[in-house]
């Protein structure tokens, strides 16, 4: 860090460099200059709104920072991130949860709709047909993936929520038992017996915070949060579904008028297959928030996914059509197999 807003920072301590930036945060905004690696920390604009409470705006500072600087490895970075911003995990985690469902409904969306699409174009049927089971697939399976989601993680959290009644009520019916399990628990870990009867007397006397902790150490459940609400995240599935899943449609929707010099039907299948792999990408990047993957290593593997699906659904339409003949996909005329 070499300079906060006016203030030069080449020439203090480390300590002092803290209390200016302590300072300065009263400040509508104070911008960071970092020179440890210019290419991904070139500056850090903390900005701070009269309209916006402090705790929030900092907290997302922070985490950016916290961020870059471990994937610089930069030390100091991170402790000054630490040290001088407050956090605000909370906020991004409820933000995280919706984020996610929409991202991996909006992937299930458009792979599975494009599958339909692809094995309808296999076997060479018309531009009605796409349509009229590409819409069907949508609303259907759409409608499945947000009840799905819904059902799933209300599911989740009632399971959760009865476990933590439960040992709730062992707190208050069998105050000692708990304490010597978890005593026990600390034991195994590594701790010394007196360093982990240290610990658990006074996690006791804070009943929420223990009861919790319990859960996580003995369960390996993490304690119901009152801010997750199954119905939002079942409504985002749903939407996110849709509207991803009406990408590889668009062309069949928009185009279907247009008279092309090649074959139609050919046109509007690779219109759809630029536009879905346009949007596999994009999503698979936004995935690469969640985890440790590059955006680009992350949108390669999404679009591969999509089309390796696509692929095998028009291999199969297609062989299908060729098996059974394209009269009979058509509709043109009845077929009757003898035994």
């Amino acid at each position: 860090i070499t300079q906060v807003g006016a203030f030069d920072l080449t020439h203090v301590t480390h300590d002092e460099a803290i209390n200016i930036i302590k300072e300065e945060l009263g400040s509508l905004s104070i911008t960071l200059h970092v020179e440890r690696n210019p290419a991904s920390l070139d500056h850090v604009e903390i900005v701070r709104s009269p309209s916006e409470d402090a705790a929030n705006v900092d907290g997302k500072v922070r985490s950016v920072v916290a961020r870059k600087a471990f994937k610089s490895g930069d030390k100091e970075l991170s402790k000054l991130a630490h040290e001088t911003l407050s956090s605000d995990e909370q906020h991004m985690k409820e933000s995280g949860q919706y984020i996610k469902a929409a991202v991996f409904g909006g992937l299930d969306g458009i792979i599975t709709t494009f599958a339909v699409v692809a094995s309808v174009a296999g076997a060479n049927l018309s531009t009605g047909i796409v349509i009229i089971m590409g819409f069907s697939n949508l609303i259907a399976d759409g409608i499945s993936m947000g009840f799905g989601e819904f059902v799933s993680m209300q599911s989740e959290k009632d399971y959760v929520q009865a476990e933590r009644n439960r040992e709730e009520w062992e707190y208050d019916n069998g105050f000692e038992g708990e304490v010597k399990e978890m005593v026990d628990l600390y034991v195994e870990k590594g701790f010394s017996k007196k360093e982990a009867e240290g610990i658990i007397s006074v996690m006791a006397g804070h009943k929420d915070f223990f009861i919790d902790h319990m859960m996580v150490q003995e369960l390996g459940m993490m304690p119901p949060d009152p801010e997750e609400s199954a119905w939002k995240s079942g409504l985002v599935m749903f939407v996110s579904f849709l509207i991803f899943g009406l990408i590889p449609l668009l062309s069949y929707l928009a185009f279907s008028t247009i008279n092309f010099k090649t074959n139609k039907e050919d046109a509007l299948f690779a219109i759809a297959c630029v536009l879905t792999a346009v949007a596999l990408f994009a999503l698979g990047a936004i995935k690469s928030k969640f985890s440790t993957q590059s955006w680009w290593r992350s949108g390669l593997w999404v679009l591969l996914n999509g089309t390796l699906a696509a692929a095998a659904a028009y291999l199969i339409g297609f062989g299908l059509e060729a098996l059974v003949g394209g009269s009979i996909c058509d509709g043109t005329t009845a077929t009757t197999i003898a035994p």
